[in-house]
């Protein structure tokens, strides 16, 4: 089981990196063009209030609200993109290419076998957020001196690790609709859905009184991607929900 586990992050491993690079210029692009266009972003505020940024959880009144309506708000949608490619991938896209038969022939049981893959995974998640996380903290100590704020290193690196228990769930999802949908394009197709119902829906719901009480339904509705996050840091009722969306779907992925 070690090596399998060892082996699961090595498939994953050209992946980190890449992803991990890749989202780490939307920080160097955001957070490093800020002091140039501070006052200009103040003043947009006013545009802000308009529903459909309201709808988008977009806010860019101080630093802080910039670095969450941007870097904080969209770093999950797009690593929540990979959630959903490797999660699916994981189950039926090996059953597809041929390989999962070698590996269900193994002396190892099968809820050990996904056990493996979803501890791969979450290692994996987890890493691409922090060289986000690092590459965003990075950028920030090189512009702190020319922002007024009260952010420090650690609060930057956080609240992006933070977003770990959103994008697990989604993958785990993922995991559980690889193994239940007899084609990975009906998984995949399905968990995109999920995704991007769960970010506009909560955002929706949170402007329209009447739907306001189907916000508990959408994921999205547990990350705090607002500067309110720097404050309090994520709640540990949220984090416990998502983490118990993450525990049921592993193990409807292990029953299927």
């Amino acid at each position: 089981m070690p090596r399998l586990q060892l082996q699961e992050l090595r498939f994953r491993r050209n992946a980190v990196i890449g992803w991990g690079i890749a989202l780490s210029f939307l920080p160097a692009l955001y957070v490093g063009i800020y002091p140039q266009f501070a006052d200009e972003f103040e003043n947009m505020q006013s545009i802000m209030d308009l529903d459909i940024y309201k709808a988008m959880g977009m806010s860019f009144g101080t630093f802080e609200d910039w670095l969450a309506s941007t870097v904080i708000n969209i770093v999950p949608i797009l690593l929540a993109i990979y959630a959903v490619i490797d999660g699916t991938g994981t189950l039926a896209g090996e059953e597809d290419d041929g390989k999962l038969e070698l590996i269900v022939a193994l002396p190892i049981p099968r809820w050990q076998i996904v056990t493996v893959k979803a501890i791969a995974h979450g290692i994996a998640l987890f890493l691409i957020l922090l060289i986000v996380a690092t590459s965003t903290t990075l950028v920030f100590l090189a512009i702190k001196g020319q922002v007024e704020t009260t952010l420090g290193a650690l609060d930057v690196i956080w609240s992006l690790l933070y977003a770990w228990p959103l994008v697990m769930a989604f993958g785990m999802i993922s995991l559980f609709l690889g193994a239940f949908s007899p084609r990975r394009r009906i998984g995949a197709l399905i968990a995109t859905v999920i995704v991007v119902v769960s970010y506009f829906g909560s955002n929706l719901a949170g402007q329209v009184d009447a739907l306001r009480s189907l916000q508990p339904l959408f994921l999205f509705y547990y990350m705090d991607s607002t500067a309110g996050l720097f404050e309090t840091g994520a709640q540990a009722s949220d984090v416990l929900t998502l983490l118990g969306v993450v525990l049921v779907a592993f193990l409807l992925a292990v029953f299927f």
